[in-house]
């Protein structure tokens, strides 16, 4: 883990929801070390995880990695002049991400997104194929973030696991009507403004709060 990493309160490990002794420092407004003094008098009977990160010199450090419980249970022991906001920062953030993963629908959407993910890589390949192109990995990987930033606005690498229900789906219909798109317009900048007026159309026709019920 980079230290100038943007901070994720929580991670997401399957169905395992985990934070770290760094983001409680930062969210408390405690010294690393202090968290971990504090942590360290707790850690055989909570059986946190020690795992390392590099530090801004490229050293490595060491950190503990969280459950809900564990958290829970250490907070009162830590203290700092931001416990209060920070507790509640972990827990809304805890809570929100458990509502995502424990959708009953969230699973079968995310299946769908990953089908949709391999079927755009198949068209793109016909398609530069016919063109008499060679594809190699940065073109499927153009084509990801391609999709990704119609749906989120940064072309960026998105965590499905962080994904919920709504944009699960929002991005499979974005994969299937890029591989439609590029049957007629190959380079994607031809592409571009006819994919925010699809999602447009798709966000008014299908509004967020109706589905994510």
């Amino acid at each position: 883990m980079s230290a100038n990493a943007r901070l994720k309160l929580v991670e997401v490990h399957g169905q395992k929801l985990t934070t770290t002794s760094l983001v409680i420092a930062e969210l408390f407004g405690r010294p690393h070390k202090s968290v971990l003094r504090s942590l360290d008098s707790l850690k055989d009977r909570l059986k946190f995880v020690p795992i390392s990160y590099g530090d801004s010199y490229g050293r490595e450090q060491k950190m503990y990695q969280l459950d809900e419980r564990a958290f829970l249970v250490a907070m009162p022991f830590i203290g700092g002049n931001k416990s209060v906001d920070g507790q509640i920062a972990l827990v809304d953030e805890f809570m929100r991400l458990k509502k995502i993963i424990n959708d009953p629908g969230r699973k079968a959407e995310l299946i769908a997104k990953r089908n949709t993910g391999t079927e755009m890589a198949d068209m793109l390949k016909f398609v530069r194929e016919s063109a008499g192109k060679q594809t190699a990995a940065k073109h499927f990987i153009s084509e990801h973030m391609f999709c990704n930033r119609a749906l989120t606005g940064n072309w960026e690498a998105i965590d499905e696991t962080r994904l919920d229900v709504y944009d699960a789906r929002l991005l499979a219909e974005i994969r299937k009507h890029n591989m439609r798109l590029m049957t007629r317009h190959p380079k994607q900048a031809n592409r571009k403004k006819l994919m925010e007026v699809f999602v447009a159309e798709y966000r008014a026709k299908h509004p967020r709060a109706a589905l994510a019920a």
